[in-house]
């Protein structure tokens, strides 16, 4: 059975989802007629809320996958600079792993509603992230976006920034570039494989199927797999993440090639798989200490102006050129 959504509610009483959250949280605002027909429906369709719960003001839960949480230097990052952020204003925050159990189960943690927001940090599934955010509660979603859901997001502009990649390759005379990473797995990694093929077409270069791997686990032995599958590498590779990347520069250099004089990488994130290469990756990456910053920013808008339209922040990500680009002929 479909689960009952405010959004449902809203539709059946031909009123905003807003005006539904803020009559099942008792908030002003909302006649006292309407907070009655809300919760009659509610109750006729089977929602289930806190009734009467006392939300704690200033208090953020911050929300992600294990896998998240466990990419310090990345999603870390971020998550320290909300918390960095959240406590300039006096805010207190939480920070919750959301595990594949609770995921599959499609449990949600428990006393949503005592938040006075929601940081959501990565890619749970849509379908989760849209149970969170039909509970009424102001939601910031960073680094993820779907039409799925309605909330602001703080987003990487992840098109123009492969982009800006692969023409620099271009212009340090690479013709023939390979693309990495599963395009799959979110969405930031297909809107890099676009900004890739935007990039080839408008320098009239054509798209070879030979050396594109867009569905791959980011384990060392699949990847070694892949490779190896590929009889003549390209001038240069692109890969969606630092890790691939780091990853890759070290099966190419097993295989005796030399990096960036026989092969050039480049890549998406600037994180220790970057810095910790010989040489170290050269990268397109976004400030992810600003993207904290932005998803704070974001939410306080959202606390002052409930009823605005929903925004997404793309942030434009910047070149660091390091070691693994051939430098120009002078």
């Amino acid at each position: 059975m479909k689960q009952v959504s405010m959004q449902m509610i809203a539709d059946a009483l031909d009123i905003s989802k807003n005006s539904v959250s803020q009559a099942l949280r008792d908030a002003a605002g909302v006649s006292e007629e309407t907070k009655k027909l809300v919760r009659n429906k509610a109750d006729e369709l089977g929602y289930k809320y806190i009734k009467q719960n006392k939300r704690v003001q200033g208090e953020f839960l911050i929300l992600a996958t294990e896998f998240a949480l466990s990419q310090v230097s990345f999603f870390g990052e971020i998550i320290k600079s909300i918390d960095y952020n959240c406590t300039l204003k006096n805010f207190k925050t939480t920070t919750l792993a959301v595990t594949s159990e609770m995921i599959q189960e499609n449990q949600l943690p428990a006393n949503l509603t005592n938040y006075s927001g929601i940081f959501i940090v990565s890619h749970i599934t849509d379908d989760y992230i849209s149970n969170i955010v039909n509970q009424g509660i102001p939601c910031v979603v960073v680094d993820h976006h779907s039409p799925k859901f309605l909330a602001d997001c703080v987003l990487t502009k992840n098109t123009d920034g492969a982009y800006s990649a692969i023409e620099f390759l271009i212009k340090h005379h690479c013709k023939k570039i390979g693309f990495i990473g599963d395009i799959d797995f979110s969405p930031s990694y297909l809107e890099r494989f676009r900004g890739y093929q935007r990039a080839l077409k408008e320098h009239d270069i054509d798209l070879d199927s030979k050396i594109l791997i867009t569905k791959i686990k980011e384990n060392q032995a699949e990847l070694f797999s892949k490779l190896k599958e590929i009889k003549q590498m390209p001038d240069a590779w692109f890969c969606v993440n630092s890790g691939l990347a780091y990853i890759l520069n070290y099966y190419l250099q097993s295989e005796k090639y030399h990096i960036p004089e026989d092969i050039s990488i480049i890549c998406f994130d600037n994180t220790e798989f970057t810095q910790m290469s010989n040489p170290k990756i050269t990268n397109i990456s976004t400030d992810l200490s600003y993207m904290g910053k932005q998803a704070v920013i974001t939410m306080s808008e959202r606390l002052t102006a409930p009823d605005s339209p929903y925004i997404h922040k793309q942030i434009l990500p910047q070149l660091l050129e390091l070691g693994t680009v051939h430098p120009l002929n002078i």
